[in-house]
């Protein structure tokens, strides 16, 4: 299936004048790069992870590279703030390292060196998402990444491709935004490339409609040179631009489509809720009689709610629900369960797992059984034995892997249980419906067989 983009970003005139920098390295405070998300996060909630990417062969060019992006970082921040002091992107960010002196300096990034080269601009950003997502890992819903780009595009002349953007799509392929490092000056100097990036960004978090009324060039807008998502950059720095002049056709307009302003990854910063919920507890995962597998927790409590969560199997994202009860499907394999709960403004809590394999119930990473959440088998007949004055009722006994605590028996409104697989019925006190059924050690019950009382008088 060919992806739907919201691409091509920008243009530039390579000789138009350079105004001052808008982005100003910072120190980056990681120990050292990574090709992997560091965990745990610091922000608990959806935001925006940075990946600086070369393709193979490529120089490492990782530490030069890192503050000049944690410079563009905090001037996304700042400039943010600037055009609305209630909003604010949220990025990635590992727990502070001590003497870190900057806040963005904490900002996560993980450093991705692709298994196979990628083509020229034309077919780079499908390529580098592809392999992102499946070769590197890079695939969270709760994320949405900003990938800097360090390897040749082929790209010639005064017209380039800057970067591209596009929101998550099918096949679970996450938001990605890309700035090419080898386009637009992104590497000789620090002026169009933060430019870029927050453009490409504001792709990602789904600007711009096209039932926006300046609406054109697939995504872009027309109404305003030096608007953020005009359709041609210019070169001016950051500080130069505007989000959305008029307030129209993407950012807190009064329209019925997509608005920016709402995005999951952005900080409310007008928001009283500043506190993740709580990660959800008392995990239980067993079989359903319908024969699927049913999930359960106790809910979660947020200093305002209300609360969704967030389900997975494997590690892959299944679903969001408002209640503390699932059914998922049972394919036979041993799975990890989990589930997080997310708050109304997209605050995130710690995730809950556990382990279930079919047939026997909660297992440990080794596979050994830590809780039988499983019900034992149905009894699959009965024989019935009658003399003048008893009925003797006998069944073939049942295994369970968490171990057989007996049989229920039911007459009427009287309930026992027997340890055999056998049990003896005085005829004329059978006055109500009969049933039969085996319990395990854990309590649980498996189905019941009713006896018909006519097979017992």
């Amino acid at each position: 299936m060919k992806l739907a983009l919201a691409t091509v970003a920008a243009f530039v005139a390579l000789g138009a004048a350079s105004p001052a920098s808008a982005s100003t390295p910072i120190p980056w405070c990681g120990t050292s790069p990574s090709a992997a998300d560091r965990l745990p996060d610091a922000t608990a909630a959806y935001a925006v992870h940075v990946i600086y990417v070369r393709p193979p062969g490529a120089p490492d060019r990782f530490a030069a590279m890192a503050p000049r992006i944690v410079g563009d970082v905090a001037a996304f921040d700042a400039w943010w703030r600037r055009e609305d002091p209630a909003r604010t992107p949220r990025f990635d960010l590992f727990p502070t390292p001590a003497g870190c002196g900057s806040v963005f300096g904490a900002l996560d990034i993980t450093h991705v060196q692709l298994p196979r080269s990628v083509g020229g601009s034309t077919t780079a950003f499908q390529e580098i998402r592809l392999q992102l997502s499946s070769e590197a890992g890079l695939n969270e819903p709760e994320k949405a990444y900003l990938a800097y780009f360090d390897g040749a595009t082929g790209q010639s002349g005064n017209a380039r491709v800057c970067g591209q953007g596009a929101p998550a799509g099918g096949f679970g392929l996450p938001g990605l935004a890309v700035v090419y490092l080898d386009s637009c000056g992104a590497d000789a100097g620090d002026t169009l490339r933060p430019v870029v990036a927050v453009h490409e960004l504001v792709h990602v978090f789904g600007a711009v409609d096209r039932s926006a009324p300046s609406s054109c060039q697939s995504g872009h807008v027309c109404d305003f040179g030096r608007d953020l998502m005009s359709a041609v950059l210019t070169g001016a720095e950051l500080d130069a631009h505007v989000l959305d002049s008029g307030r129209n056709d993407y950012y807190g307009h009064a329209g019925a489509w997509t608005d920016v302003q709402e995005s999951i990854f952005l900080e409310p910063l007008d928001s009283p809720d500043r506190t993740p919920p709580t990660m959800p507890a008392g995990l239980r995962v067993g079989d359903d009689p319908s024969g699927s597998v049913r999930f359960s927790w106790r809910p979660s409590s947020d200093d305002l709610g209300p609360t969704a969560y967030r389900l997975y199997q494997d590690g892959r994202f299944v679903r969001e629900v408002t209640g503390t009860s699932v059914l998922l499907p049972d394919d036979g394999r041993t799975l990890r369960y989990s589930v997080r709960a997310a708050d109304s403004v997209g605050r995130l809590s710690a995730v809950a797992s556990a382990r279930f394999r079919p047939g026997l119930g909660m297992v440990d990473e080794s596979g050994r059984l830590v809780r039988d959440t499983v019900r034992p088998p149905a009894i699959p007949r009965v024989t019935i034995r009658r003399t003048e004055k008893l009925a003797v009722v006998s069944w073939p006994g049942v295994r369970d892997g968490g171990g057989l605590r007996g049989y229920r028996i039911r007459i009427g409104p009287r309930t026992l249980i027997v340890r055999k697989p056998k049990v003896t019925f005085t005829r004329s006190r059978v006055t109500g419906p009969v049933s039969v059924a085996a319990v395990d050690r854990a309590a649980n019950v498996g189905p019941a067989l009713l006896i018909p009382r006519s097979r017992l008088r």
